[in-house]
């Protein structure tokens, strides 16, 4: 998978709060989630336009680890690591969340115990939340995922 990609499939559940916040349009969202739903590579310097905030912190990770900004491995360490110390820290836009609103927006891994069609049920720790499975078809009772807001994003170990 290209940085590209998988910064797509993490970032893409965040551009529904740029449609809410004004600053993409329906056809925009639309354009990004049949980019995600094909595994399309989009032009970097579009999606760093389109997602400005998590560059900031990307690229303070990359230096942080001393490697460039578009890296697999720079890109993971921030959305499974170090995205949810940034929401903690209310860094930015997320000091304008409330604190559930806060929640929603992290990354967390959890067990798919129960599939409805395109709807996971996902526990993670004493919690569940519904989530969709549109961007990670595939997905079986018994897998460990990946979620951001209501978005399944990768099988996990």
């Amino acid at each position: 998978m290209t940085p590209e990609q998988f910064f797509l499939k993490y970032s893409f559940p965040c551009a529904h709060v740029l449609v809410e916040m004004g600053s993409i349009d329906e056809a925009k969202l639309e354009e990004l989630k049949k980019n995600v739903l094909n595994n399309e590579i989009m032009n970097r310097g579009e999606l760093m336009m389109l997602f400005p905030s998590a560059f900031r912190r990307i690229s303070e990770v990359a230096s942080r680890m001393n490697k460039p900004v578009w890296n697999v491995d720079v890109m993971k360490r921030y959305f499974l690591e170090e995205h949810n110390d940034y929401i903690d820290k209310r860094d930015g836009n997320y000091s304008k969340f409330t604190d559930g609103f806060a929640d929603f927006c992290k990354v967390y891994r959890g067990e798919v115990i129960h599939k409805d069609g395109d709807a996971l049920t996902v526990r993670f720790g004493e919690r569940v939340r519904t989530v969709f499975s549109d961007i990670l078809p595939g997905v079986v009772v018994g897998d460990k995922v990946t979620f951001h807001q209501a978005f399944a994003v990768e099988k996990v170990d």
